[in-house]
């Protein structure tokens, strides 16, 4: 996919995706009332992901009771 870029510059591109990936789903949990280090475990243990998000979604979210 990204063959017409010099060896370097493709591992410089798939480098910064998945840290800006990580970084946003920190931010995302952050909001959520979730430790954002959660986001890493994520990554690394991707298979696990889709169970990641079931509990996420389907849990209580504690910014959701706070009062304004």
């Amino acid at each position: 996919m990204l063959s017409f870029l010099p060896g370097w510059a493709s591992i410089l591109v798939v480098v910064l995706t998945i840290t800006w990936t990580v970084c946003v789903a920190g931010i995302a949990l952050g909001k959520t009332g979730r430790n954002p280090l959660w986001a890493l475990v994520a990554f690394l243990f991707f298979p696990l992901l889709t169970v990641g998000l079931w509990v996420v979604a389907l849990s209580r979210w504690p910014r959701l009771d706070q009062k304004p």
